[in-house]
């Protein structure tokens, strides 16, 4: 697991100390706990449903990936991304990625690297499509100049890495015969297993080379971020926020764009500052706005504790085993 004295954790703990400063800043924390206890938590229950829902989406999207290769079932994709989740929620530097990569890499037989490149794919179509919902908002709702820009120059490195991911997909024996031939003029780069790991990246990005699997990775990514921000949105309403569904909308884009800063494990403080900020274009005083971001914090949170650990278990995996997995994982990193 990360050592305490990696710079980027402690970088992450500061963010997420400030973010969470400027949250509770001038806040009334009587109105804070009020808004907080007149929550109705019966009507969180669709909420958790609808996580779980988007889980087995992220699933269903997972597994095209695999083209051309056999398709793992989705009951064991399912439980593998819930205890990738469940690490990222625990850890930081999104460690729980790489570890549902070399699960998924040792129990389906595949070599990692590829599986290491289907996790990439996921993270830039994830991207590609919030930024696509926030674009869509921007006629009906003033946002922040601060937001904009950064979002758009994530969107343009977002577009053109994916653009380079399909011809390389599509392309693929021109591409290995371009790598060979930087071989042949860097003679440092002429190394086995650079040559295996590049031959297996390319070929886990085989499913980009493929237009009806790229339609699969589009449509599936619209319904796991409209289901996530329909989790949203049941959160409002538990909470008494009679907003409309926009607002759920830019909660989850904004919130989901700030999980790209370094910040503590489960994005404490950061999550909390961009739902308040968020609200606020709607009219949300900061004490209904907090509230609301820690209830829906702690709802996702526990949810995919009890996911992962559920899945850790159905799986046959302890945390130790865990703990192996993922260290093996970061010694061949610092090893390459």
């Amino acid at each position: 697991m990360p050592e305490m004295k990696n710079w980027r954790l402690w970088i992450g703990i500061f963010v997420s100390l400030l973010c969470l400063y400027l949250a509770v800043k001038g806040v009334d924390f009587r109105s804070l706990r009020a808004a907080i206890t007149h929550v109705q938590y019966a009507l969180l229950l669709p909420a958790f449903g609808i996580l779980v829902l988007g889980q087995l989406a992220r699933a269903f999207r997972w597994r095209l990936l695999f083209y051309p290769l056999s398709e793992p079932r989705i009951s064991r994709l399912f439980n593998l991304l819930n205890i990738g989740y469940l690490i990222n929620s625990i850890f930081p530097l999104r460690l729980g990625d790489v570890l549902r990569a070399y699960l998924c890499a040792e129990l389906e037989r595949l070599s990692v690297v590829r599986a290491l490149a289907a996790v990439v794919v996921e993270r830039i179509v994830d991207a590609l499509t919030i930024l696509l919902l926030l674009f869509l908002l921007i006629p009906f709702i003033s946002l922040p100049a601060a937001f904009i820009r950064p979002a758009l120059g994530i969107a343009l490195v977002a577009i053109t890495a994916v653009l380079v991911l399909v011809l390389i997909a599509a392309r693929r024996e021109q591409s290995l015969a371009l790598f060979g031939k930087l071989v042949n003029q860097f003679s440092l780069l002429d190394q086995a297993w650079l040559r295996s790991g590049v031959a297996s990246a390319v070929d886990g990005l085989a499913a980009l080379g493929s237009g009806q699997r790229v339609v699969g990775l589009g449509s599936w990514s619209l319904v796991i971020w409209l289901s996530a921000a329909l989790q949203f949105y049941a959160v409002m309403w538990a909470a008494g926020l009679r907003l409309p569904f926009a607002a759920a909308l830019v909660v989850l884009c904004l919130t989901s764009l700030g999980m790209t800063v370094p910040s503590s494990p489960g994005y404490i403080g950061v999550f909390e500052y961009l739902t308040v900020v968020s609200l606020s274009l709607f009219g949300v005083s900061r004490e209904m706005a907090l509230g609301y971001a820690l209830v829906l914090h702690a709802l996702s949170y526990l949810a995919l504790l009890v996911l992962g650990v559920s899945a850790a278990w159905i799986e046959g995996y302890s945390y130790a085993r865990l703990r192996d997995v993922l260290a093996q994982a970061r010694a061949r990193g610092n090893s390459t």
